[in-house]
C-alpha cells in the first residue's frame, strides 16, 4: 500500500513517527514522507521515501511574522497560514500517485481540510497530548474579540473558499481528530478521559529511532551520578542557564551530560569542569538510558523518553505545550516544575537532591516507566492502521 505521511520541519513532530514508519515499511508498505529536507536522512533510514517541501513552504518558515503575540492565536495563525500553502502541494501529490492511506501530523498535516477534499482514509498522528477540546474556552474564540483571532478566521475563510469546503471551527482545526488517531504516549500520561480507544491508539514513545553523533564512553562517569541537561533542539539560546548549571554542579558527585544546541558555543561557557560533557548534540536516548535525573524544557517527546527509562525530571517549560507537559509531570508527581527565569545554582542543587531521594517521585516514575515499556507496541499499531485502511476501502467499494 502507498501511504502518504504529511509532517513539517520540527524534531518533536517527526522523531516520534520514525519507528512507526519503520514498522509500516517492514510490512511491505511504501511510505512517501512529506517533510523538510532536514529529515531526509532519518526518513530514508526508517524505510520511507522522502518528499521535500517546495521553496514556497521553505520561505514561509523563514519569513513568518505573527500579527500579535497571543500564545494560542499565534499558534493557530501559524498553522492556518502553513495549511494554506500546504494544501495545493498535497493535492498535486495526490494527482500524481494513488495512495491507500494518508497519515497527517495533527498540527502540521491539514487533516481537518483534507478529510473534506479526498476520500482517501486519513489517520492523525499526535506528537503531543491528544485532546478532546481546545484549551481555550469557547467564549474566547468569538470573532471580533481579538485582532489576531480575526486574522485566523480570515485565513480559514480563504482556505475554505479556495477549496470549496465547509468551514470547520478553530477548535476542530486545533484538535485535528481523525477517524483513527495515533498518540505517542500512554493513555494514563495523556490524561484526557474522553480520548479513548478504539478511535485513539496509544503507541507509547518511539524508542528505536536512529541517532547520529559521536559514541559516548560512559566509563568517564566513574562513581559519579549521571545527570542529563537538555532544552531540546529549537529554543536553546540560554547561555546564562548553562552557566548556572556549570556553577551549580562543578566538581560535585554528579557527572553532567549537557546538550546546548547550535545557538550557543561551548567556548562561551569558560573553563569546563572535568565532571561535564558539553556538546551541541548528544544522543538523547542513549544518555537517558544511563541518567538518574533529567533537567528538561518539558518537550513532550523528551519527557516520554525519560519516563520510558524511569528518569525523574526538573521541568523548565519555555513555550507552547511544554507548560501543559510540565503541569502533567507535577500533577502525577513524576518530578518538579521550575521557572527558567528564576532558576539559581542553589535551586538546581536542591532540586536534584529531591529528585534522587524522594520516594514518591521515584516510585511513580518507575511505575509509569513500566507502563511505557508495556505499552510500546508499534508492531500492533502498524497492523491496526492497515486494517483500518482495508475497512475504509471495503466500505467505499460498490
Amino acid at each position: 500500500m502507498n501511504i502518504l505521511f504529511i509532517n513539517a520541519n520540527l524534531h518533536g513532530h517527526i522523531n516520534p513517527t520514525l519507528e512507526l514508519v519503520k514498522k509500516l515499511a517492514e510490512r511491505g508498505n511504501h511510505i512517501h514522507y512529506f517533510c523538510s529536507d532536514t529529515f531526509s536522512e532519518q526518513v530514508t533510514k526508517a524505510g520511507g521515501n522522502h518528499i521535500g517541501f517546495s521553496s514556497k513552504l521553505d520561505m514561509f518558515f523563514k519569513s513568518y511574522k505573527p500579527t500579535d503575540r497571543h500564545p494560542f492565536f499565534m499558534l493557530m495563525e501559524y498553522v492556518l497560514l502553513y495549511d494554506e500553502i500546504l494544501l495545493p502541494e498535497i493535492l498535486s501529490l495526490l494527482e500524481k500517485k494513488s495512495y491507500g492511506l494518508i497519515i497527517c501530523d495533527s498540527i502540521f498535516g491539514g487533516a481537518c481540510f483534507l478529510e473534506q477534499i479526498t476520500e482517501i482514509p486519513i489517520v492523525c498522528s499526535h506528537s503531543s497530548f491528544a485532546m478532546s477540546k481546545s484549551p481555550m474556552p469557547h467564549h474566547m474564540l468569538v470573532a471580533d474579540s481579538h485582532p489576531q483571532l480575526d486574522h485566523c478566521y480570515q485565513i480559514l475563510y480563504r482556505i475554505c473558499q479556495t477549496h470549496g469546503m465547509n468551514e470547520p471551527t478553530l477548535e476542530q482545526v486545533f484538535i485535528s481528530k481523525g477517524d483513527l488517531n495515533i498518540v505517542y504516549t500512554t493513555h494514563n500520561f495523556n490524561g484526557d478521559p474522553k480520548v479513548n480507544a478504539p478511535e485513539y491508539l496509544f503507541a507509547g514513545p518511539s524508542m528505536n529511532r536512529l541517532q547520529d553523533g559521536e559514541h559516548i564512553d560512559f566509563s568517564v562517569v566513574g562513581n559519579r551520578t549521571p545527570i542529563y541537561i537538555s532544552l531540546g533542539s529549537l529554543n536553546t539560546k540560554y547561555l546564562a542557564f548553562y552557566k548556572t548549571c556549570i556553577s551549580a554542579l562543578r566538581d560535585t558527585d554528579y557527572y553532567v551530560f549537557m546538550s546546548i544546541g547550535k545557538k550557543c558555543d561551548a567556548s562561551q561557557l569558560g573553563d569546563m569542569p572535568l565532571n561535564f560533557c558539553v556538546k551541541d548534540f548528544l544522543p538523547q536516548l542513549n544518555i537517558l538510558k544511563h541518567s538518574k535525573a533529567f533537567i528538561t524544557h518539558a518537550g513532550f517527546n523528551s519527557v516520554n523518553e525519560a519516563l520510558y527509562y524511569g528518569v525523574p525530571m526538573l521541568a523548565l517549560p519555555l513555550v507552547n505545550d511544554q507548560h501543559m507537559v510540565a503541569k502533567r509531570i507535577t500533577s502525577m508527581q513524576l518530578g518538579i516544575t521550575g521557572n527558567m527565569k528564576e532558576v539559581s545554582s542553589d535551586q538546581l542543587r536542591d532540586t536534584l537532591k529531591t529528585l534522587l531521594t524522594d520516594k514518591v517521585i521515584n516510585q511513580n516514575v518507575m511505575r509509569i516507566s513500566q507502563e511505557m515499556q508495556n505499552g510500546h507496541n508499534h508492531d500492533i499499531i502498524a497492523e491496526k492502521i492497515e486494517a483500518y485502511a482495508e475497512r475504509k476501502k471495503a466500505s467505499t467499494c460498490p
